[in-house]
């Protein structure tokens, strides 16, 4: 088999990412700003592409591509003073109804999720190296540092690295090898319960959410406006209704509206999902799910002719995003509901806290089960909590969580109670104080201040 990592001059590290979707890209980007550290990158597709249309992301995301030195590539693909909160309506009648702005602490701005992969890879240095057709078949991690993580692809080629990034998405085969192995080592010890749980950290889990996605044009929707400009072609809109909502917001510098809308039956959480994940579905299917909403939102949905239908799977909080050599970040660690908009971003901040480790002077390959213990520590607790917000996020615009029901909106003769509607925007907003409470440059500064304190104490784990 042929091994890619040949180097005459053997850096500091070498470092192969599987995936090469946004958080694989940024990575790359960042670790290759060390030359110290050799980087590859494994993307199973024939080119490097992006699933789904838009990118929402919040200010504490953009200081960090400030900060890596991105920020110049993507300001060309937004707006000036593109940067807007969520306006919520309840929307499930032929009156909708506007009753709250979210936290202007939560404003962002979109990109055109394509636009932003190909102006990362663009910034790539030569001495990225990048590789394509390459999907990962399985991981060899020997217990001896000494010897390094091997990666075997489907096509019969083999790779080896210091350290393994599983960038590989919501169906990674990073996790799976990371996961089967530890349930495999349970079983052996006894431990059934163990590696029953183990398992189930592998596959992605049906939150009991369909998705009918698309792009409106910004001049479809001024057909039918006249000489005024429809608010979704200038702000996030959330529409809200019972057990369903759609979501539009401008893309691709306000010439496009990305549209999502979902429908969510909560008792099927957690249950198989029969059919493909991703299927293009008749117009009727979706007008027909949203038909009652206002008119708004019938004029959105009306242009979208082919609508893709999702079904929303996310992953298990995992117990842990490592192993001594292996680390996963983005969807392949934490892939949630997209109803806080928070997964890029997500990514992106695991991007931050991993390469300020691993680009620290003192970090070495002996030191790397310290500096990725580290990274778990910080980035893990806050990832599966906003894993969790999303999920009761969506809950609250479909109007699904207790006391904020459809039945608690609405009074007798159908009037609509502005308190219970005032109390949802006020529980989104408290769903999303993760945003603006602690900016991520903190979380930055105790990982560095954390493994220097180790590093300074000579007391690098290998175990």
């Amino acid at each position: 088999m042929m091994d890619m990592f040949l180097s005459a001059t053997p850096p500091k590290l070498k470092v192969a990412i599987v995936g090469g979707g946004i958080a694989g890209l940024i990575c790359a980007f960042a670790l290759s700003k060390n030359p110290d550290i050799e980087v590859h990158v494994y993307e199973a597709a024939h080119q490097f592409s992006e699933i789904g249309a838009g990118i929402g992301m919040y200010l504490r995301v953009w200081n960090i591509i400030e900060d890596l030195g991105l920020a110049d590539s993507l300001v060309p693909l937004v707006d000036d003073d593109a940067l807007f909160a969520f306006h919520m309506r309840k929307s499930n009648s032929s009156e909708g109804l506007s009753f709250y702005d979210m936290h202007e602490s939560a404003a962002f701005m979109t990109f055109h999720r394509a636009e932003f992969q190909q102006a990362v890879l663009k910034r790539l240095p030569p001495s990225c190296k990048t590789y394509l057709r390459k999907r990962l078949a399985s991981v060899n991690e020997p217990d001896s540092m000494d010897l390094p993580v091997s990666l075997y692809f489907t096509d019969g080629t083999s790779a080896t690295c210091d350290l393994l990034v599983g960038a590989d998405g919501i169906k990674s085969a990073v996790r799976a090898s990371m996961y089967c192995s530890r349930a495999e080592k349970a079983r052996v010890e006894g431990e059934e319960e163990i590696a029953d749980s183990l398992m189930r950290c592998v596959p992605p889990v049906w939150i009991g959410s369909l998705a009918y996605r698309g792009l409106v044009t910004r001049e479809q929707l001024m057909s039918l406006y006249q000489d005024s400009q429809p608010v979704v072609c200038k702000k996030p809109m959330l529409y809200c209704g019972s057990s369903r909502h759609v979501v539009g917001y401008p893309v691709a510098k306000g010439k496009l509206v990305n549209v999502a809308a979902i429908i969510t039956d909560p008792d099927l959480e957690g249950t198989p999902f029969d059919g493909p994940s991703v299927t293009t579905v008749p117009k009727e299917e979706l007008l027909s799910t949203f038909q009652g909403f206002e008119e708004d939102v019938e004029n959105l949905l009306h242009f979208i002719e082919k609508p893709a239908r999702w079904a929303i799977h996310t992953v298990t909080p995992l117990p842990s995003f490592i192993s001594k050599r292996v680390v996963l970040l983005g969807d392949a660690a934490h892939a949630m509901a997209p109803h806080q908009g928070a997964g890029a971003g997500q990514a992106i901040e695991d991007t931050y806290i991993l390469a300020s480790l691993l680009t620290h002077p003192l970090c070495t390959k002996e030191a790397l089960p310290a500096a990725l213990g580290i990274y778990d520590s910080i980035r893990r607790p806050l990832a599966n909590s906003v894993l969790e917000g999303s999920r009761r996020a969506g809950l609250l615009y479909d109007f699904n969580l207790p006391g904020l029901t459809e039945e608690d909106i609405m009074r007798e003769g159908g009037r609509q109670s502005m308190e219970v509607l005032h109390r949802v925007g006020k529980t989104m907003d408290t769903i999303h104080e993760w945003i603006w409470k602690r900016p991520v440059q903190k979380d930055k500064e105790q990982a560095v201040t954390m493994l220097e304190d180790r590093l300074s104490l000579g007391s690098v784990d290998t175990d």
